[in-house]
């Protein structure tokens, strides 16, 4: 029969298909099997698992493999059924409500299916995430099978797509496995169905590991069976609507930012903390509601007494309650909740785990509590998202297929997923009321909120010159060829009327006509060569309004990289990105309620340098407090650092390498950001690690240090070879002709310093601080020319980014005086974010005095977030302080939720 799917209207596109199912049928194992009754485990009976969950799986098509995906897995799941033939009987249940399972050899259900749809469709359409719309179709309820005895344990569909693609679903009983388990068996499936004969990993049942014995007793408070409590959640509102959120590097981060940067913690517990208090949030329930939050713990490792095998199958988990009232949850700071969940999972250890079987055999296997709880499973780690059937590769989405279990709507599973943009990070479904998914999507979306009026370009204030204007051959290197974000907080002046933007919006304008190359295009040449046709076609320009107080970003400590909301304060116009014909300069100017204001540019990088931005925003300065030209006129001359033909490389530039890999390789999670100060005391402290008389200046001593904490951070091989490049400002180095004081092109080289990662970590600091004195006294003259040599004749060659840190410093090119009149100097003005474009691995010197008054400097350094706790702990080691990386934040990222 056809049986027609139509995707409601919450999708982003209007889809209809149909799927033609044949009759289900029931796939036996392909060998004899033992025919004998096998108890499960008292964690596995438990009444809080008698249900059915379901999964699927979604995969691209092959189109040179001529595999049928049906025939594929429908034979390998006959061969695993030999393997794991419980799995082909039937559940009883004897005295005490015990289960067991007949191993009756019966088979498991299998459907054979079409559907007259594209997986690209389908991606489309939204599809690939749940909720999904057409499961019902793709994994059909077989009438009866979903009771839990006397009926199939497993349900099997595979979906033929009309592209080639499938999607593998199936549906399991919760007392035969849990998530570790199911790994187990899809891993086999999956080696069987690519031609082993047997599963790598045999598996084992040995349930008897986890029955409580007749002396077992109950040693610990398990509140979540409290038997006090009512055994059903009750949601108030009307109808559920379930939806999934993509939480990836950035919205981690904002997450983290709410936390105090020294409290150690996992992804798992922030995000579980954060979901826990916006649910609450959206529930509105009364403050004195007693709410919980489940975390469901994979206990396996707790074990040793005896240990249990590596292929076993059954439940092996606790689920510790982390219980406060909803007021306290909604109204302390986030690291209340984490902390709860920290304890929560800490208590569990092995004699909680006997003390739970022996609860389960004693008092009836009671039901956990349902009542104003929420429940997180986290599938990450189980590889549900390399289910690899052989051709097909793995799954574009591979995990749960819906929010909850069974009746019960609060749970949610922790899924890993690729965005669209390629981006790894976890994907949770959730499940609430209409009005409280409302509620709980503002939750997501923050206290700041941006409204953006229509980009526009702003062009010279007069007629400016339309010319060809190569740029030198250090502007057009290819390590330059990216935008480079720059904000700037600017406090409220209650006596002034002005308006920001108007006032930098017509100081741009004439600015333009003093650096009316800026108001141009790049256009590239022969040899990759780039110039600027000046067109006067303008820079674009964004005018904003944010309902936020220049005193809630402060006291929020949102003042400082990683900006959660730099999307929305620096917002990324469609195209402008390109590094071809668009603007060179975006700005963007947000006014705050308070009468404060946000000043935020990103630069094409080729254009200029810190140095030259520096004049740059000078001038813009002076134009906006009334000058009427620049007091430092710019000046082009970027055929001073075009090689002529007869320039020779004359150095051997390690920079720019040709035999290291030129992509950087990051290995861990997900990157974090975090923003470190260094005032007088640090780099005290960090003198204090040098020879006494030891002459170095506070950007080697600092450098230094925090070369040798990051590779200590990242745990690299001994040997591997370690990079340390430093920006160097190259002006006073040319005398031959000298560069005018009104140049704004980048005049600067990268010489790199080169250790292994032993010596790094072992030798003294003074090892790494003279090898980076070396590098930087390497630049001379002939040096410069001898880059501009090397760009010009070996096609302009990108800088090695492997295992490689790089720092610029921008303490000496006044970006924190960038003064408009009224509003007086930023309170924060540097580098928006670390790293550059798809390099984490660059750090910014930005000047910053604290809330202390102090002056010193602000660096932020982006990590794995294993590597950024190694290095904080670094840090803390030598300034004992304990809590060295700023505090909590906020505000969380608005879009990307």
């Amino acid at each position: 029969m056809d049986y027609p799917v139509s995707l409601p209207p919450s999708t982003t596109t209007c889809l209809s298909f149909k799927v033609h199912r044949r009759q289900p049928e029931l796939v036996t194992p392909a060998k004899p099997t033992p025919r004998e009754l096998k108890p499960l485990s008292d964690i596995d009976d438990q009444q809080g698992l008698r249900f059915q969950i379901p999964v699927i799986f979604f995969y691209r098509p092959n189109l040179t493999s001529n595999l049928d995906p049906v025939q594929v897995v429908r034979r390998a799941l006959a061969q695993t059924l030999v393997y794991y033939y419980p799995f082909a009987g039937r559940l009883r249940e004897g005295l005490n409500r015990k289960l067991s399972v007949d191993c009756t050899g019966e088979g498991v259900l299998f459907i054979e299916a079409d559907a007259d749809v594209t997986l690209a469709k389908l991606e489309e359409a939204d599809a690939l995430l749940p909720p999904f719309p057409c499961l019902e179709e793709l994994l059909f309820d077989v009438e009866g099978s979903s009771e839990l005895l006397n009926t199939p344990l497993l349900l099997v569909q595979v979906t033929r797509l009309k592209c080639s693609g499938f999607i593998f679903a199936l549906r399991f009983n919760h007392t035969m496995t849990d998530g570790a388990g199911l790994s187990l068996f899809l891993k086999s499936l999956c080696e069987l169905a690519c031609g082993l004969h047997a599963p790598s990993l045999p598996p084992a049942w040995e349930r008897q590991l986890l029955i409580a014995s007749e002396s077992a007793r109950v040693t610990h408070t398990h509140r979540e069976y409290d038997d006090k409590m009512e055994p059903e959640a009750v949601v108030v509102g009307d109808f559920l609507v379930s939806r999934s959120f993509f939480f990836g590097p950035e919205e981690i981060s904002a997450i983290r930012g709410l936390l105090p940067a020294d409290l150690h913690n996992t992804t798992f517990e922030a995000m579980t903390s954060f979901l826990w208090r916006c649910r609450t949030i959206a529930l509105s329930p009364d403050p004195n509601t007693e709410m919980r939050m489940t975390c469901i713990v994979n206990s396996r490792s707790k074990l040793s007494n005896p240990p249990i095998p590596s292929g076993y199958y059954g439940n092996v988990f606790a689920i510790p309650v982390a219980i406060a009232t909803a007021k306290d949850l909604m109204e302390k700071p986030l690291e209340f909740p984490l902390r709860l969940i920290q304890e929560a999972k800490k208590s569990v250890t092995e004699d909680y785990i006997r003390s739970m079987t022996a609860l389960m055999a004693t008092r009836g296997r009671p039901m956990f509590v349902a009542a104003g709880n929420y429940i997180v499973s986290d599938l990450r780690h189980f590889d549900l998202g390399k289910v690899d059937f052989g051709p097909w590769g793995k799954p574009v989405y591979g995990g749960t297929a819906k929010a909850g279990i069974a009746v019960f709507p609060g749970v949610s599973f922790y899924v890993p997923f690729k965005s669209r943009k390629g981006v790894s990070g976890t994907v949770v479904a959730i499940s609430l009321p209409v009005q409280a998914m409302e509620k709980f999507v503002e939750e997501l979306d923050g206290v700041l909120h941006v409204h953006r009026r229509k980009p526009e370009l702003v062009t010279p204030a007069k007629p400016t010159p339309l010319e060809l204007k190569p740029l030198s051959d250090i502007d057009d290197q290819q390590g330059l060829r990216f935008q480079i974000p720059f904000i700037f907080f600017y406090r409220p002046n209650l006596t002034c009327t002005l308006d920001p933007v108007q006032v930098i919006r017509r100081a741009l304008g004439q600015t333009l006509v003093y650096y009316y190359p800026f108001a141009g295009r790049l256009w590239e040449g022969p040899n990759q060569k780039l110039a600027v046709d000046c067109t006067g076609e303008g820079v674009l320009f964004i005018e904003a309004d944010a309902d936020v107080t220049f005193a809630e970003l402060e006291e929020a400590d949102a003042l400082l990289p990683p900006f959660p909301c730099l999307e929305e304060l620096l917002f990324d116009v469609e195209g402008s990105s390109e590094l071809l014909n668009t603007p060179l300069l975006l700005v963007q100017v947000t006014r705050l309620k308070c009468g404060g204001f946000i000043f935020a540019l990103r630069i094409n990088h080729t254009m200029t340098d810190g140095a030259g931005l520096s004049l740059f925003l000078k001038s813009l300065c002076e134009l906006a407090c009334g000058l009427h030209a620049p007091s430092v006129p710019p000046v082009w001359g970027r055929q001073l650092l075009i090689a002529s033909a007869y320039a020779r490389v004359t150095h051997a530039h390690r920079e720019y390498d040709d035999n290291v890999e030129p992509e950087a390789v990051v290995v861990g999670d997900v990157l974090v950001t975090k923003s470190f100060f260094f005032g007088p005391d640090e780099i005290a402290a960090i003198g204090r690690l040098l020879p006494h008389g030891l002459h170095s200046t506070t950007f080697d001593a600092l450098t230094s240090f925090l070369w040798r904490c990051r590779t200590v951070s990242m745990s690299p091989d001994p040997n591997t070879e370690m990079r340390m490049t430093c920006i160097v400002n190259s002006r006073s180095k040319l005398r031959n002709p000298p560069i005018p004081s009104g140049y704004y092109g980048n005049v600067f080289a990268i010489p790199v310093a080169i250790a292994t990662a032993k010596d790094l970590m072992e030798k003294p600091l003074e090892f790494p601080l003279r090898l980076i004195q070396e590098a930087k006294s390497s630049v001379t003259e002939d040096y410069i020319r001898s880059v501009t040599a090397l760009m010009a004749t070996r096609g302009r060659p990108k800088f090695v980014t492997a295992e490689n840190y790089i720092v610029s410093d921008l303490r000496r090119f006044d970006i924190g005086k960038v003064d408009f009149g009224p509003w007086g100097k930023p309170v924060y003005g540097g580098t928006a974010k670390a790293g550059i474009a798809t390099f984490p691995g660059v750090s910014f010197y930005v000047p910053f005095k604290n809330k202390k008054g102090e002056n010193g400097t602000v660096v932020a350094i982006s990590l794995p977030a294993l590597a950024m706790e190694k290095f904080v702990e670094e840090l803390n080691g030598v300034f004992m302080t304990g809590s060295f990386a700023r505090s909590k934040r906020t505000f969380v990222l608005k879009s990307k939720f």
